[in-house]
């Protein structure tokens, strides 16, 4: 029997409590939203702050901003020296730097000194979803605290529903003798399928994004953008992972034994092309081209002899 992970926010908070919580802490987590929330609750312990309180004078954010989504110098400088002021409320302060991962090399520089020598009363939480593309001089000045995992195979009606037509128009492409009569409709499927997963995106991040607007504190309109965007990328990021998953599992648990081995050769290279598009995604290839991309080449893979 597998033993529950402890609650890492807990354990944080019993540090406060015993007086030996670190100054500067780095909140790992596979989403943007996650680590956004597990922040929130720890400042409102440091704070004293009620539960559904979002704002207080003595906490400070720094976030992206703009369409490349970064933290710039010139932020970062200004919430040094708002953090270096005396608390307004006479306890401690505590400063959110939101994707530190996004921090420009010159602005990690500029950090570093603050967080190996904070002002007194000073905290400094870090979220970040990629800490490996942090710089090691700051991470190695935080302490490193892994989120626990949100289960993205949760009960989700309308993925599930997309699912299953993948899977069925997957076992078309493998059926030879139907291609024969009929090859037009799996590619009209596949803008289908690629339209649909798309718009599984989008909703799901627009669901975030009211959200996090319900309980987040105001932000400049760059900032909003730019936060709105990096919780798309992460909700794109879990779909296309279970993308993945989904397309092995055809493979898995296929009855046609014979041809497991030319079929394992099929799926390599499809999961190949996913993986390409993936990677251009994140450098701005539009999500549609991507997307009809990978399904018109996959077409091709699985319907091939």
């Amino acid at each position: 029997m597998s033993v529950p992970r402890p609650d890492p926010i807990l354990s944080l908070k019993k540090r406060l409590h015993e007086g030996s919580l670190h100054h500067g802490i780095l909140l790992l987590g596979n989403n943007i939203s996650g680590t956004e929330k597990a922040a929130l609750v720890l400042t409102q312990e440091l704070l004293s702050m009620d539960e559904e309180d979002s704002a207080h004078p003595d906490l400070f954010h720094l976030r992206p901003s703009g369409k490349a989504r970064i933290i710039t110098v010139e932020k970062t400088r200004e919430i040094i020296s708002v953090i270096n002021r005396t608390s307004n409320q006479g306890g401690c302060k505590v400063a959110i730097v939101h994707e530190a991962d996004r921090m420009r090399k010159e602005a990690a520089n500029a950090f570093l000194k603050t967080l190996e020598e904070p002002p007194p009363d000073t905290f400094i939480l870090l979220t970040s979803s990629r800490p490996y593309s942090l710089l090691a001089t700051i991470r190695s000045r935080c302490l490193l605290v892994r989120l626990s995992k949100d289960d993205h195979q949760e009960q989700d009606a309308q993925w599930d529903e997309w699912e299953e037509e993948y899977r069925q128009w997957i076992h078309s492409l493998l059926d030879r003798e139907k291609l024969k009569s009929d090859r037009v409709t799996p590619l009209f499927q596949a803008y289908g399928l690629a339209s649909s997963l798309l718009d599984l995106i989008n909703q799901k991040s627009d669901t975030l994004a009211k959200e996090a607007k319900a309980h987040s504190v105001a932000m400049e309109d760059k900032e909003r953008d730019a936060y709105e965007a990096g919780l798309r990328r992460g909700v794109r990021s879990k779909i296309l992972s279970r993308l993945a998953d989904a397309t092995r599992a055809v493979v898995v648990h296929s009855q046609n034994k014979p041809h497991l081995p030319q079929l394992g050769i099929k799926l390599s290279r499809v999961l190949h092309c996913l993986e390409k598009n993936t990677g251009l995604m994140e450098v701005n290839l539009k999500d549609e081209a991507a997307m009809e991309d990978f399904y018109l080449s996959s077409l091709r893979i699985w319907s091939a002899k």
